[in-house]
């Protein structure tokens, strides 16, 4: 199984993109479990960030089961650590040994280049390119193999398909 993982800043293409090539590959989807989670608690605390990233973490391994080729996540747990040291300037100990044991094929790391669509669970129109910034750091300084993705989403899915094309 090839284990696919998007992520980057708020509102840039990553769920639209997993949707997007979930149907293309028929294959199983891991929801970012923190928009179900927080629809209905708009204060939320480290406490929360940590629950979140257990129930992400479970149904990663729950859907890693099926025997399909293409597993792909609408997040990964890189995503809850930097969330947690921009948002809160600390980091709890087992998101962060959680976030370093976790195992993708290939990260699709999102560049905010696309406009900023409103929503009531987004928090930072205006830090995009700090957090991609983030992001890139943390991927870099574990040696995860990722491919940043940028420009227009059918431009950004054919790039997928094409990646996940030579990784097979």
């Amino acid at each position: 199984m090839i284990k696919i993982a998007f992520l980057g800043p708020e509102s840039s293409g990553k769920t639209t993109l997993a949707e997007m090539l979930t149907k293309k590959l028929n294959c199983s989807l891991v929801s970012e479990y923190a928009r179900k989670y927080l629809e209905n608690k708009p204060d939320y605390s480290i406490q929360d960030l940590k629950k979140i990233a257990e129930v992400q973490s479970r149904e990663l391994y729950k859907k890693s089961k099926k025997t399909e080729m293409f597993l792909i996540s609408d997040t990964c747990l890189i995503d809850i650590e930097i969330w947690s040291e921009v948002k809160f300037k600390t980091l709890d100990p087992e998101i962060k040994k959680n976030s370093d044991e976790e195992k993708f094929d290939i990260y699709f790391l999102c560049k905010p280049d696309i406009p900023w669509e409103e929503d009531p669970l987004r928090e930072s129109p205006l830090n995009r390119d700090f957090l991609f910034d983030k992001f890139k750091e943390k991927l870099s300084s574990r040696k995860k193999k990722y491919y940043e993705l940028y420009g227009r989403l059918d431009n950004r899915l054919a790039f997928c398909l094409d990646i996940i094309s030579r990784n097979k």
